[in-house]
């Protein structure tokens, strides 16, 4: 039998890979988004967190962590280093000098063998990584935190058998806060560590929530918790930004408040959205299509772009733009279907294949 899947969780990580998409998308909007939304997915991996007992649990959960986050970040950037000469060639990516003339652009040059084969050996170490895989950046501080989250606990449990070790992983989340602050405001980021560390608090805040639960609640009373989630989150939007891929944020304490306020605004929307079965099961599917969509957004973008420029007789190397070319009007509405349902098309074969081998495992 399948494990049973909490619908209301899927449809937050439905709602959340939306923001995501809709935040490259160029929506005007975007600073609001990017106060909470990939905090949300931090948030949501620690609200999973599972461990195991002794050596065989440690083994096994570093293992799953190899298998659905390591692998996907090299094979990703792999995959995009071999088709880097075959999309210079289409224009997705581009050599032309012209494309720097719009901010955020770069040049690409020609890969050989040895490129790709040294490029592999980066991405394996989580150094680095392509244009078009720039949104896995998460993938990797994941990895980083979640590992490190499960070693802790590790050695908590075998330090203090029995004893509960939310508290001193508490403890551990807000030390290692503080040096993520400290990290954004010198800049330093080496490896991704900068963002580890602030990331680790918010992992922390998704294991808390786990173990106090929430209450049920009628649907006027979710209506009003997640309307002053937004207005929290409004209040907050002028005092400054979060960007998390670069470890930027003006102070501890409001990225803690932003990304509170954005869990309690997604979680009482997700309730609010299984209410309607339709929408419930949309937004379910597109979070359990998260890495794919991570992975292949910013492509399935270019056919949103290679459409306005057959319409407005744009130059071929401006498809290379990134993220987006056009801005302004229902651009990004566009864009976010581009980026949510090409992901989702090229997802759906493979997950019914997985199925079946899976299956047939069980039976065998």
């Amino acid at each position: 039998m399948a494990k049973q899947r909490d619908g209301v969780l899927d449809a937050m990580r439905g709602i959340g890979i939306v923001l995501m998409v809709v935040g490259h998308s160029g929506f005007p909007g975007s600073g609001f988004i990017y106060l909470f939304h990939m905090a949300l997915f931090f948030m949501l991996s620690g609200y999973f967190f599972r461990l195991g007992e002794g050596v065989a649990g440690l083994r096994h959960f570093c293992v799953r962590r190899l298998l659905t986050l390591w692998l996907p970040f090299v094979a990703a950037n792999t995959v995009f280093t071999l088709c880097n000469n075959l999309f210079l060639r289409l224009n997705i990516l581009t050599s032309d000098p012209r494309i720097l003339d719009l901010p955020g652009n770069q040049l690409t040059d020609p890969v050989t063998l040895k490129d790709i084969v040294g490029r592999t050996l980066h991405w394996c170490v989580f150094d680095g990584g392509t244009q078009l895989g720039g949104a896995l950046w998460f993938v990797q501080a994941l990895f980083q935190i979640s590992l490190l989250y499960a070693l802790v606990e590790f050695l908590l449990r075998r330090l203090a058998p029995g004893r509960d070790t939310l508290l001193p992983q508490g403890l551990v989340a807000g030390a290692l806060l503080m040096v993520g602050w400290t990290c954004s405001r010198t800049g330093w980021n080496v490896w991704g560590l900068g963002i580890a560390a602030s990331g680790y608090s918010l992992y922390y805040l998704g294991a808390l929530v786990h173990r106090i639960g929430q209450p049920a609640r009628k649907p006027a009373g979710r209506v009003l918790i997640a309307a002053g989630a937004f207005v929290v989150l409004l209040v907050l939007l002028p005092l400054g930004s979060v960007g998390l891929a670069a470890n930027q944020y003006p102070h501890w304490l409001f990225l803690l408040i932003a990304s509170a306020a954005g869990w309690v605004l997604v979680y009482e929307c997700a309730h609010l959205a299984v209410l309607l079965p339709r929408l419930g099961q949309a937004l379910s599917a597109l979070g359990r299509a998260t890495m794919p969509i991570v992975i292949l957004h910013f492509l399935s973008f270019k056919l949103v772009t290679w459409l306005g420029l057959q319409i407005t007789g744009g130059e071929p190397y401006l498809l290379a733009a990134f993220p987006t070319l056009f801005t302004g009007g229902a651009w990004w509405l566009a864009y976010t279907a581009a980026g949510l349902a090409l992901p989702l098309l090229v997802y759906q074969p493979y997950r019914a294949v997985k199925q079946s081998i899976l299956c047939r495992m069980r039976k065998s």
